[in-house]
């Protein structure tokens, strides 16, 4: 009679965790998901919390506990120019790998070429100094989310260096920054920022922080913006009015300016705090009113204003919260139609004067940069360097 093989079973532990373990495990979870791309049951996240043991790992889930509270004390050390310790900036990074993948349904709604190609950089400028071998596994693991490469596919896998990804890295930099390679964006590789620095060591944490503070801008843009996908709300600090402080009388606001053209009407309107939301008020008979509110749908409707072409005949604008497009009415007259995805809400009008002349878009954006003190929640190409709107 054949004897069963004994196998050797791992002993199994069973331990009463309270709610706030559990709540760091869960967000353990969550991190370990976005770099394996899998779900990661409880018990492996409290495995790896349990073998790696880490400070800095420890740190981050701390972090994360509280991400809204930790990103604006974050923000406000980077403000002070205090340098960020590992966790922190792997904290941006979780959420400017969240940011790059999120509300990218659309080729409007994603993240710049330019956003993109500075992420990149950011990595390879802390991948040169991360005390690492010149071979390593997690070479391979940067390289799945970047274009392909030849001399990479000719190789085996435990053959690709460190010479691979920076090759690989700096081509498809040149290839987002070149206007003429336009081609899909590798929106997955900002990843590997985020793997980098929760994987990796670094020797020396003034490096580190040297190495990213000229990156500082375009990580906090696209942070924020994964904050908001996550989280449905801006990064900003509480104004006196949303405080208990009693004692604290806020300032009266001036009112802001509105503007008129065509039949046309603009009116920027003060919410609370230094918020404001802009109201489009139409001509004809019932003159409807439609308001643009909160600064995500404010950032995407600078975009239309900016990029919808009124000169030609069937061009589109396709964006998370808005879609625009021109086409010829039938007086044959070139008219837009601006519909609202949230609500349904579509206007169809002739060639909509107020809001593509140059004085309504420089009010908004104006505007924008005057009442909005807050950082910004949302991912605005170019915004700064073209119309010089304050983006942290």
């Amino acid at each position: 009679m054949a004897e069963k093989a004994v196998i050797a079973q791992q002993p199994v532990i069973s331990i009463r965790i309270s709610d706030a373990l559990r709540s760091r495990l869960d967000k353990l979870r969550e991190i370990m998901a976005l770099k394996t791309g899998q779900n990661v049951s409880t018990s492996e996240a409290a495995k790896q919390l349990l073998e790696s043991a880490r400070d800095d790992r420890l740190e981050l889930v701390n972090l994360l506990t509280e991400p809204t509270d930790s990103l604006l004390r974050i923000r406000g050390k980077a403000d002070s120019r205090l340098s960020l310790l590992q966790a922190e900036w792997t904290m941006v990074a979780h959420y400017c790998a969240l940011g790059a993948e999120s509300f990218a349904n659309t080729a409007q709604g994603q993240i710049s070429y330019e956003s993109l190609a500075e992420i990149l950089e950011a990595f390879l400028a802390a991948y040169a100094i991360a005390r690492r071998p010149k071979k390593s596994p997690r070479d391979s693991l940067y390289l799945r989310t970047l274009p392909g490469d030849k001399q990479v596919e000719a190789k085996e896998i435990e053959d690709v260096g460190s010479d691979d990804v920076r090759r690989v890295v700096n081509h498809t930099i040149q290839m987002l920054r070149n206007p003429a390679q336009k081609r899909r964006k590798p929106i997955l590789a900002v990843r590997n920022l985020y793997t980098l620095l929760d994987e990796e060591k670094f020797s020396n944490i003034e490096k580190l922080n040297e190495v990213l503070w000229p990156h500082w801008p375009a990580l906090w843009r696209v942070c924020a913006r994964g904050h908001y996908s996550l989280h449905r709300k801006p990064l900003r600090e509480k104004v006196p009015s949303e405080t208990d402080d009693e004692d604290f009388e806020l300032a009266i606001q001036p009112a802001l300016p509105s503007l008129e053209e065509g039949g046309y009407r603009l009116d920027l309107v003060r919410e609370e705090g230094n918020e404001f939301s802009p109201r489009l008020q139409f001509p004809g008979t019932l003159a409807p009113r439609y308001p643009v509110c909160g600064y995500p749908r404010i950032a995407e409707f600078r975009r239309v204003l900016e990029e919808l072409d009124l000169e030609r005949d069937l061009c589109q604008w396709q964006g998370y919260y808005f879609y625009a497009h021109t086409a010829i009415l039938e007086n044959e007259e070139r008219g837009v139609f601006f519909f609202a995805r949230e609500n349904g809400i579509t206007f169809i009008r002739g060639r909509l004067r107020c809001l593509n002349t140059a004085r309504c878009k420089n009010a908004v954006l104006r505007t924008g940069r005057r009442v909005d003190t807050s950082p910004p929640s949302w991912e605005l190409r170019s915004a700064r360097q073209r119309f010089d709107v304050h983006s942290g």
